[in-house]
């Protein structure tokens, strides 16, 4: 059996949300596909095969009742990640204390395969693109500062649909961090 398509992230909040699409407005112009604000997130556990959602949506609220809810300031909008071929529009910011363990438990409790990750990069994607669509946007630099300011309280599990013109995702369960 081969399964769902699913992975683990916080979705944005309402401050994030409306930071996001201010940075889409400003930048209308560009040749991207704009991230749906419903589909803002931070991933913590990557995309796996699930056989089985309501045991990971059960280790999930166990997950999100121990844990509360991160403030973070996102910093800088730039393309990702690689600088040499980017394919992304993300906003960064420093990780946050507790974020990297919280991670870690979270693939654990998932039964997900794949290491924990070493490091923990703060980014939420808002725009990807093909490479090969840089100079028709006539930048191939962008690190604009911002001060993005935002909560994230609540635990998703998301299903992913790989689809021809970028991934659709619906969320399968999801819970408020801290709620014991």
């Amino acid at each position: 059996m081969e399964g769902r398509r699913v992975f683990v992230g916080l979705p944005a909040g309402r401050e994030l949300v409306e930071a996001a699409g201010e940075f889409r407005r400003a930048h209308a112009g560009l040749k991207v596909r704009w991230t749906r604000p419903e589909n803002l997130h931070l991933t913590l556990v990557p995309p796996w095969q699930c056989l089985d959602v309501g045991v990971v949506c059960q280790a999930l609220r166990d997950e999100a009742a121990r844990q509360s809810p991160f403030e973070v300031i996102f910093e800088q909008v730039s393309f990702g990640p690689d600088p040499r071929r980017p394919r992304l529009i993300w906003a960064t910011g420093e990780a946050l204390a507790g974020l990297p363990e919280f991670a870690r438990g979270l693939l654990a409790a998932t039964g997900a395969p794949g290491e924990p990750l070493k490091s923990f990069l703060l980014h939420l994607t808002i725009a990807r693109f093909n490479s090969r669509d840089l100079d028709a946007m006539g930048q191939r630099k962008m690190r604009e500062p911002v001060s993005w300011r935002g909560t994230f309280d609540a635990l998703c599990l998301y299903e992913s649909h790989l689809k021809p013109g970028g991934a659709e995702y619906r969320e399968l369960c999801r819970f408020t961090l801290g709620s014991a």
